[in-house]
């Protein structure tokens, strides 16, 4: 039985078609595995590498691999680019000189056929054949392609047969995509973490099956990129086709398999984390190692939340530029959605929260329409203005200016309706109601009505106004005024106001209310100000230590941990987030992760320092290194020798290490701190434990 492989990557093409540039790097990393003794086996000699070939040399190639083939030999063609339907619903594999002709059509002796590939596996005596498919069967060329667009390609008539496997990174006309920030397609990464690490060994028997390295896969495709939906093609026994080898009893893989247990939408469980906990401990891994596994394990669904984030922001940024948006502007996000790899029903919840309060707004030309085309009168019939505060959803006790609207869509409706000819025949009188309640009234003052004891207006006088509004800034100044003397609730009301009026002008009071919010310790709400912030500033420190902290509030570690590395990227002596993070790696029960992080944190002479050897001291208890514990909680009491805290975990690290006389001589001096302070609970805490060590 011999085993070969034929691997083909295309990253470079003609004009009208995309680059790919992973594409020749899944190749590589492809051929690594394969070659690997411990995994594939193969040969080195028996996989062939093809980077951006010719037509006549990917079918030469193809066709080499299956001459001569026995029965029990197991063939492999693996396939990274761009797939191709002509106008009859046929696929192709294109090569780098694949084109089109001047009215928009396949040239088809540049690409190769997927009935080719079919012919000649068919042919072959080979009965173990795998063809894996990176690619995206349409939609990769530039505007101007006139390929029939059905949404389906026939995978198991042009390309399956008995004894063969079929995988594909998409079904149907689906995008393949390139994981941003990395180097390999997202497909092809899972489908070699799955051999690398072995956690596509399903069935813990040593080996990988076919369908096995597609159900790991697919899994982790859908948690990055859910708009991906990889399949497999196979008939029989090509489902079980073995591809690889799995170690057995390996720490790290079974400590992988726990974690997959126990994470759900990138996150674990409070239960689970106590689980692993005991597992990785158990298995004999440093918790570093355990950290690792962790993170590459939630690694897609994070990606997935960040692809998420991206949109929200072109979105936002979008709907700043333009009130009601534009068809260019709705085809853009359709394909910026397209390569983040998101369903509608991804975005759906992105756009409920965000586009309702502009998309509808009227445009000054509608307005402008409006007041052109009606006449103006005032009337004391209070019954007049009444259907159309119905209408609108408002009371007369409501106040808004323009930028304060608070059901654009049932203005947008109130408009339609009166540019209704039969309504507007007796409902010129309805029209100046409307401007006046949205465009002349501010906030806080009674609303601008008509004079009901008078007599009617005549048709030429002036609309009545009222006194300026509050702009933005003055809710800014205002809010800030409460901000400085820690009224986070009153400047809370203020920033809301400023961020309805003008939320693109004032971007860092996001920052502000959020921090307003965690002071209040509404940590849900300060998150979503804080993502909003760094929506519009990615690169600031502070908006990611504050998130990270709020997530850490909520028990969230992963996230909040996530946050101080991206702070610490940004500013690698951000003394502040290694403190932070090293909080949230204790609270995990990481301890050599968060010694590491006080350990930086002290060298960056963070203030308080007695705090930071504290800190540092709790962790080396965790660790069981009293000895550790004691020095840094000693140093601790020469910065603050009325430290409390300090004398009491010091007392703890002697009792444990079983030296009764020291425990009780620091537990004596933190009851007497702790008297002194007027902390009732934890100076009878202190006696409590002296009684107990004197028994």
């Amino acid at each position: 039985m011999v085993k070969v492989a034929l691997l083909i990557g295309v990253s470079e093409y003609e004009p009208g078609l995309n680059p790919l540039p992973a594409s020749v790097k899944d190749i590589q990393a492809i051929a690594k595995v394969l070659q690997n003794p411990e995994m594939g086996s193969f040969a080195e000699a028996d996989i062939q590498k093809l980077e951006n070939p010719d037509p006549q040399t990917m079918h030469e190639a193809i066709e080499g691999l299956f001459s001569d083939r026995h029965k029990d030999d197991l063939a492999i063609v693996y396939f990274s680019g761009h797939g191709i339907k002509d106008e009859s619903g046929k696929l192709y594999l294109a090569t780098r000189l694949t084109r089109k002709n001047p009215q928009g059509q396949l040239i088809k002796s540049t690409a190769v056929p997927a009935s080719f590939v079919h012919n000649i596996m068919s042919d072959s005596r080979c009965k173990r054949q795998v063809v894996i498919l990176d690619c995206c069967f349409s939609g990769a060329f530039a505007e101007g392609w006139s390929a029939k667009d059905d949404g389906y390609v026939d995978i198991q008539t042009q390309l399956g047969g008995e004894g063969r496997a079929v995988l594909t990174s998409s079904t149907s006309t689906q995008y393949s995509f390139q994981q941003q920030g990395e180097n390999l397609s997202t497909y092809t990464r899972y489908l070699i973490e799955g051999i690398e690490t072995g956690a596509a060994d399903l069935g813990n028997d040593g080996v990988i099956s076919v369908d096995e390295l597609h159900e790991y896969a697919k899994k982790k495709v859908q948690e990055a990129a859910p708009a991906m939906q990889p399949e497999i093609y196979a008939v029989k026994e090509g489902f079980k086709i073995l591809l690889a080898k799995a170690p057995i009893g390996d720490p790290k893989l079974r400590y992988r398999k726990e974690v997959e247990t126990y994470a759900s939408r990138g996150e674990i469980s409070v239960i689970g984390r106590k689980i692993l906990d005991a597992q990785y401990q158990n298995l004999g891994l440093l918790s570093h190692e355990a950290a690792a596994i962790e993170a590459e394990v939630l690694k897609p669904y994070r990606d997935y939340q960040q692809k998420l984030q991206e949109y929200e922001q072109a979105l936002m940024y979008a709907l700043g530029r333009e009130n009601i948006l534009s068809q260019e502007t709705q085809n853009e996000l359709q394909r910026y959605q397209q390569i983040l790899g998101l369903r509608d029903k991804d975005i759906e919840p992105i756009k409920a929260r965000i586009a309702p309060q502009k998309e509808s707004v009227p445009s000054p030309d509608q307005i402008s329409e409006l007041m052109g085309n009606q006449t103006i009168l005032h009337s004391k019939d209070e019954t007049t203005i009444e259907p159309i505060k119905e209408v609108i959803g408002t009371s007369k006790n409501e106040n808004y200016t323009p930028d304060q609207v608070k059901f654009p869509s049932q203005l947008a409706s109130s408009i339609s309706v009166l540019r209704n000819r039969a309504v507007l025949a007796g409902a010129g009188i309805i029209s100046v109601i409307v401007i006046t309640y949205f465009f002349i009234t501010k906030p806080h003052d009674p609303v601008v009505t008509t004079q009901s004891n008078t007599s009617s207006t005549s048709i030429n006088s002036p609309i009545p106004t009222s006194t300026p509004s509050m702009s933005a800034k003055d809710f800014h100044e205002r809010a800030m005024d409460k901000y400085d003397k820690n009224d986070y609730k009153g400047a809370i009301e203020d920033f809301n106001q400023v961020l309805q009026i003008d939320p693109n002008n004032y971007t860092v009071d996001y920052y502000r209310r959020g921090y307003a919010h965690s002071k209040l310790k509404d940590y849900t709400k300060a998150i979503d100000d804080f993502d909003k912030y760094l929506q519009f500033n990615p690169s600031d420190i502070d908006g990611y230590d504050e998130r990270g902290y709020a997530y850490y509030q909520l028990d969230k570690y992963d996230l909040a941990i996530l946050d101080y590395n991206k702070s610490i990227e940004l500013n690698s002596k951000q003394a502040l987030s290694y403190f932070r993070r090293g909080l949230a790696y204790k609270a995990q029960g990481k301890y050599d992760l968060a010694i590491s992080d006080y350990s930086k944190s002290i060298e960056l002479k963070y203030e308080p320092l007695n705090v930071l050897y504290a800190s540092r001291g709790s962790a080396y208890n965790g660790l069981g290194n009293y000895d550790k514990a004691i020095e840094d909680y000693n140093q601790a009491i020469s910065i603050a020798p009325e430290y409390a805290l300090a004398y009491y975990n010091l007392a703890n690290s002697y009792s444990k290490k079983g030296n009764k006389q020291a425990a009780i001589e620091n537990f004596k001096k933190a009851a007497t701190l702790y008297k002194k302070q007027q902390n009732e609970d934890d100076y009878q805490d202190s006696l409590n434990r002296i009684k107990k060590l004197q028994q």
